[in-house]
């Protein structure tokens, strides 16, 4: 929350009266994290740990407040190197502790002060909430944040007013158990309920059965932590429809998504729930302050080296973050509780098995695991369910059943079993045929004279959810949790579906309708035509860009670009619909007049350019908030892509987004971290951010595309243009610009209210439907510009 100084005399920060606009996120070393990385080679300091020696900010070392030292790179079997700036010490003297005592007396009335106000937002919150909602507890994770948080709640609150709920994923650090020991006998002490969840499934069996965990597929939260908390959170309250409110430990400055949080949100971590952060404002120095006042228990952990008390294994995790992990918590193969026991369950399961010494430290150095989006990556996928249109049929085949169909189909609609193996769905006021086949182990099922309605469209969509689930589902309680009704039962190895089930469908708000299956199978073919190396390495520049529109079709006679250059850029503007046969179109007329240089020309041009192949591999394979180091996305395309191409396909995306600050910056479809070497500029990372500035008409425009690349359907939920897992041809706004269902929900009332000819949207009494007008296409959206 404050901005902070380093103080020589105690060697620990100093708070100023100043707010923070941004912190560093400072954290205390000790002799243990100096070991791991060497520096006991070089400086003299005393093997105790009894108080921090200096503090880290990201890389740097700051003793005495002064940068002595820092580190670059790293990764799992790679160690950072070191990069010695000043000595500590002169003459080689031992290292001084930080006093700890002065510092917390330096920082004593503006950390009191801070304290006193959290106390009080936390108890006026409890107190507005309090007849809102069935139970508070404290969501406890052994880390410094819960801790804090911990402590700032039973300061503020009754101590029979709230429990204390761990989320045990079965992954965690041995130190953090050592913490979580502690913290309920101490609970038991202050008569405060200590309650741990934890998933009847083993990760050493879900990793191996699901897949590893990736960036985009992080099961492992929903598998082993949120589901099992939900469902014992229910049993505690006997009431399937609990409204609870968490107060968790997080803070703004911990992440740039967290930073787009409030401190007080509803169905932000938790569907129904709400969310409320007692610490969100404050900075790390202010955290690990407050624990050394209270002498509150500190995770050796962090003694460690480790910035956070998470998981052994994380996809999520950074590079360096794994060296330190490594060396903390490596041990034998056989042993659940070390790093070596989930690498091993990655390279086991993974191409990375038939891979030489050489490669293979490669992978786990890059973490290729990481970004995998299905079973492409995995040794041997689990196909067990395929499916194929022929004419207006529908064929889906199951190899395998894992849990019962008919349970499942129960969520689909109202059924009515009929003789010569048929069945009758009655679903969203329509009826379907379902005809089942079981012969020499396969399991067939078949719809039949389809004729493409946009009701049927989602009971297919519906329908194929259904039958993934059936043959994938290993009960991991995901979908028992979702039910809002409690109506699913998966526990102990029963399953069964209630007959009341009302559905909702909200047990298909699974990534791909099921964690198994779309971890499990492989991807389709793209419908796109052509290669993703469109541009070859020249990729687009912006400038070339804005002087066509400039001079339009005269460019061409005047323009100063090479032979390969004209190529690229003729390629990318009929991809953007700016030109027909190198002659501007009435679209690129539009784009000219608002100008090459504006935000708006750029994202209408990208609603385009989605529909091509460069442009969408982009927009499917680079996540949000996510960022990928060049041999990550090296690795992402070395399977499709031969050598050549590759290192096309690279320059070009860097090209692309490094001389354009509209796609990068104010777009955020692209951002390129570059490295230049004297005239040449060299992909250092990449990443896609969320559109901050909609422009409401853009999306609009955008709407109209997807719906008529669907085929001309005008009518569809909210929920279901953010579904990404849906198979269609068309490309939703919100995937397009990383939007939100809180961003859209605005933006689309407010295209209701203005532009009632074009669009209808309803957010009331229960209602989410989005109608587009029949009669208007995307080009006369561009008319209202």
């Amino acid at each position: 929350m404050y901005q902070y100084i380093w103080d020589e005399e105690t060697g620990g920060p100093l708070l100023t009266t100043e707010v923070s606009k941004f912190s560093k996120e400072p954290r205390p070393v000790y002799y243990k994290e100096l070991d791991i990385l060497g520096f006991d080679k070089f400086w003299n300091y005393p093997k105790d740990d009894r108080a921090p020696l200096m503090w880290a900010e990201a890389n740097n070392y700051i003793y005495r407040g002064k940068k002595v030292a820092s580190t670059k790179g790293g990764a799992l079997y790679t160690p950072p190197e070191l990069i010695l700036l000043e000595e500590p010490e002169p003459n080689g003297q031992p290292l001084q502790f930080v006093d700890i005592e002065g510092m917390i007396k330096k920082n004593s009335s503006i950390m009191q002060s801070l304290v006193q106000d959290t106390i009080k937002k936390l108890y006026n919150t409890y107190k507005r909430y309090k007849n809102r909602v069935d139970l508070f507890y404290v969501a406890f994770s052994g880390g410094k944040d819960s801790i804090v948080t911990l402590d700032i709640v039973q300061r503020a609150l009754p101590h029979d007013d709230f429990i204390v709920l761990f989320g045990d994923t079965g992954m965690e650090f041995p130190d953090t158990y050592d913490v979580v020991d502690k913290i309920s006998s101490w609970c038991s002490e202050q008569k405060i309920k200590f309650f741990t969840s934890k998933s009847e499934l083993d990760p050493s069996d879900t990793w191996k059965i699901i897949g590893p965990p990736a960036q985009k597929m992080r099961w492992c939260c929903s598998v082993h932590k949120t589901a099992p908390q939900i469902l014992l959170l229910r049993k505690l309250t006997e009431n399937p429809h609990f409204r609870g409110m968490a107060m968790m430990g997080v803070r703004s400055d911990e992440s740039f998504a967290r930073s787009q949080y409030d401190d007080l949100n509803f169905g932000t971590k938790h569907k129904g729930q709400y969310d409320f952060y007692p610490i969100f404002f404050w900075n790390s120095a202010e955290l690990f302050l407050y624990i050394y006042k209270e002498k509150l228990i500190l995770n050796e952990a962090y003694k460690k080296g480790n910035s956070r008390a998470g998981c052994l294994v994380c996809p999520m995790a950074a590079p360096k973050n794994n060296w330190f992990k490594e060396k903390s918590y490596a041990g034998k193969v056989s042993d659940c509780h070390t790093t070596t026991f989930f690498n091993e369950i990655i390279i086991n399961n993974t191409f990375a098995k038939e891979l030489s010494a050489e490669k293979l430290k490669e992978f786990m150095d890059i973490g290729v695991w990481k970004s995998r989006h299905n079973g492409s990556k995995l040794l041997y996928p689990r196909i067990t369910y395929n499916e194929e249109q022929k004419d207006t049929d529908l064929i889906i085949t199951l190899d395998s059943i894992s849990k019962d169909w008919k349970e499942w189909l129960k969520t689909l609609g109202q059924l009515n079993f009929l003789s010569n193996n048929l069945v009758e769905i009655f679903c969203d006021d329509s009826k379907y045929l379902l005809e089942y086949n079981f012969e020499n182990n396969k399991h067939e099922f078949k719809v039949s004279n389809l004729k493409n309605s946009q009701k049927e469209r989602y009971f297919i969509s519906w329908l194929k959810i259904v039958l993934k689930k059936s043959a994938y589902c290993i009960g991991c309680q995901i979908c028992e949790a979702n039910c809002p009704n409690g109506y699913i039962h998966m526990g102990n190895k029963n399953f069964y579906i209630d007959d009341k089930c009302t559905k909702c469908k909200k047990c298909y708000d699974v990534d791909g309708g099921c964690v198994v299956a779309i971890s499990q199978l492989l991807p389709k073919e793209s419908k796109m035509n052509g290669t993703i190396d469109q541009y070859k390495n020249m990729g687009i520049r912006y400038s070339w860009v804005v002087e066509y529109f400039k001079k339009k079709d005269d460019f061409w006679d005047n323009n100063g670009l090479g032979s390969e250059m004209i190529k690229s850029l003729k390629n990318f503007l009929r991809h953007a619909e700016i030109t027909e046969k190198n002659k501007i179109t009435a679209f690129g007329e539009k784009i000219a007049n608002l100008g090459g240089e504006s935000t708006i020309s750029w994202a209408l041009m990208l609603c385009n350019l989605v529909y091509t192949p460069q442009f969408n591999w982009w927009l499917m394979n680079i996540d949000l908030n996510c960022q990928y180091t060049q041999k990550e996305f090296d690795n992402m395309l070395k399977d499709i892509l031969t050598a050549n191409s590759k290192k096309n396909v690279l320059q070009a995306f860097k090209n692309i987004f490094y001389t354009n600050p509209i796609l990068s910056n104010k777009i955020g479809f692209g951002i390129v971290d570059v490295e230049e070497k004297g005239k040449t500029t060299y992909l250092k990372e990449v990443c896609r951010k969320s559109w901050d500035d909609p422009e409401p008409l853009v999306i609009l425009y955008s709407l109209y595309k997807f719906a008529e690349k669907c085929g001309d359907y005008h009518q569809f939920s909210l929920t279901t243009l953010m579904d990404d897992s849906i198979e269609r041809d068309g490309v939703s706004p919100t995937r397009i610009f990383g939007l939100d269902r809180e961003t859209m929900i605005p933006l689309l009332n407010g295209l209701s209210a203005n532009y009632p000819n074009f669009i209808n949207a309803s957010f009331t009494l229960g209602l989410d439907t989005i109608t587009l007008r029949e009669d208007k296409k995307s080009e006369d959206v561009l008319n209202l510009l």
